[in-house]
């Protein structure tokens, strides 16, 4: 089953859902990172082109990192954010919240494109 890319103007959406998993998630920080990529669409295959610099490799890095592991009953988002460290988690929290902001910014400076 393939994942249907998200258009730019999603990706706003997509990034702020992501926030607010990890803002109200009770979970350890590895599952509500893990929840914020598997329930949100920033998982979609999408071109170096599509997105800022910075968004694109937070993407490709959180592909990377909770994609580990395959494991059929927790999935593999959650099988391999469960190897990450507190500190591996916070810092994609950070590059998150910093990629919300670059994308708010976008659609601020950019009100007809997204």
């Amino acid at each position: 089953m393939s994942v249907e890319k998200p258009a730019l103007p999603d990706v706003h959406v997509i990034l702020e859902h992501m926030v607010q998993t990890l803002a109200t998630g009770t979970e350890r920080i590895q599952q509500r990172l893990a929840d914020a990529y598997a329930f949100s669409r920033f998982g979609a295959e999408m071109s170096q082109g599509d997105l800022p610099p910075g968004i694109y490799s937070l993407q490709l890095d959180l592909r990377a990192a909770l994609s580990t592991v395959h494991d059929a009953e927790r999935g593999s988002a959650t099988a391999s954010g469960a190897l990450l460290t507190d500190d591996q988690c916070v810092i994609f929290v950070l590059r998150i919240l910093a990629a919300e902001r670059e994308m708010r910014k976008l659609s601020d400076e950019n009100p007809k494109r997204h």
